[in-house]
């Protein structure tokens, strides 16, 4: 993968003055709910750079980041996670996917998106239209993986997510999902908290939880301003008795390299192969849609592809 720069100087120092990303895994009420908080400022920026998103792609994309680096607090080992919505909307979707290591990777369908004109602004139930969110979980060492589909309820992924959850695998969720932008559209601050209720969690102590949830303050702004996970755990959830189980990373990363591309164009077909050795333009670019890093190859090494293969 190629980690392109933030180029801009300024935001470059403010993100390197927050404190690092990371994901807090807790339990709340003596482990009748389950949840994590992520802190992901500079994966978010570090996505838009080798993307090249604008401010409403960013927001749309980096949501996504978000809530797939806090659901990879729910798997183990090698396995992996992905979220991917499908709309008719300007946006159409976006694939991401995260490991139980906290690595995060994904694009969006549409960069840049076209809003229509009457909506003049960023209105999530729009985006994505109407459409499908797929939840899949890939099992290390198992064949088939767990997929689970609904239809899209709001175009908002918080709502849309906790209703994944509740219709596919019975189980009461809730999620928030933030990003601040200062007035030049760069983003400052990112975060997102979720919540699942466990086997034997009461209905008293759920809605307790639903209530705290609504009077959360702007997770972008906390750790814009230089908040930690571990503060807003205790001003914020301190009557529901969070207990912390661990902590973990979290970054955008993306296992592509010029070699496995390289390996991709030894194995076309010698017909594909001997037109990029003829026709041109050199060098050929392969770009890697999950993390926007560019491979290039000259004219020479592809001839000499073709020369291994004859």
């Amino acid at each position: 993968m190629i980690h392109a720069d933030i180029d801009d100087a300024e935001h470059q120092r403010r993100l390197q003055a927050l404190p690092p990303d990371g994901l807090t895994v807790f339990t709340l009420g003596g482990g009748r709910v389950r949840g994590a908080l992520l802190h992901g400022s500079a994966m978010v920026n570090a996505m838009r750079a080798n993307h090249h998103l604008g401010s409403l792609e960013t927001m749309v994309l980096g949501r996504a980041y978000l809530a797939a680096g806090l659901l990879s607090s729910t798997i183990k080992g090698g396995d992996r996670l992905a979220i991917r919505v499908d709309g008719d909307g300007p946006a159409e979707g976006f694939s991401v996917e995260a490991g139980s290591d906290g690595s995060v990777r994904g694009w969006l369908f549409r960069n840049p998106i076209s809003l229509p004109e009457e909506l003049g602004d960023f209105d999530a139930t729009s985006v994505f239209g109407s459409g499908s969110m797929t939840v899949t979980r890939f099992a290390e060492g198992q064949a088939q993986p767990f997929i689970g589909t609904v239809s899209l309820r709001t175009g908002r992924l918080a709502q849309d997510l906790a209703a994944y959850y509740l219709e596919s695998e019975q189980t009461r969720t809730a999620f928030a999902l933030g990003i601040d932008f200062d007035p030049e559209g760069r983003a400052v601050g990112a975060g997102a908290i979720y919540f699942q209720a466990l086997p034997g969690a009461d209905d008293e102590f759920l809605a307790k939880v639903e209530d705290t949830l609504a009077q959360l303050p702007l997770l972008g702004r906390h750790f814009s301003l230089g908040g930690r996970r571990e503060a807003f755990l205790e001003r914020e959830l301190h009557s529901l008795f969070p207990e912390i189980l661990g902590e973990r990373g979290v970054e955008f990363a993306c296992p592509c390299s010029r070699e496995r591309f390289a390996g991709f164009l030894r194995s076309v077909d010698r017909r594909t192969l001997t037109e990029l050795c003829t026709v041109g333009p050199w060098p050929i670019e392969t770009v890697c849609h999950n993390c926007g890093s560019a491979y290039h190859f000259p004219r020479e090494e592809l001839e000499a592809m073709l020369g291994e293969r004859n």
